[in-house]
């Protein structure tokens, strides 16, 4: 048997052996790039799908909160005439309920000051 024969068939195994793993791990690396751009596109679906349900839902809101901030505006707007109105009525009487409001408020503040000293 002749060793530089027998080293060249070592060499040749070697080297088969090399480019079989060489090209199963190439192919694994190519199976989990696929898997991963799977993945995204299914990600990427979905999102789109969850942004198109979202925009409705976030117009619906939209709408009653703007709806909401509307009621609250004509129920000041109609207090505010209310009390514009009985002070025209009774110009005295609303006078001595701002006096006592105003009173009240001061005490409280008083005492609530006092009571952190």
């Amino acid at each position: 048997m002749d060793l530089t024969g027998t080293t060249n068939d070592f060499s040749k195994q070697a080297q088969d052996l090399a480019e079989k793993a060489a090209n199963r791990v190439q192919g694994g690396i190519q199976d989990a790039k696929r898997t991963v751009n799977r993945a995204a596109d299914r990600l990427s679906s979905k999102a789109d799908q969850l942004r198109s349900e979202a925009k409705p839902l976030i117009k619906r809101a939209t709408r009653q909160t703007n709806a909401f901030a509307q009621s609250v505006v004509d129920g000041a707007s109609q207090a505010s005439e209310s009390v514009t109105e009985y002070a025209k009525k009774n110009p005295v009487k609303a006078i001595l309920i701002a006096a006592a409001s105003g009173a009240v408020l001061a005490t409280l503040i008083y005492t609530i000051s006092r009571s952190r000293d």
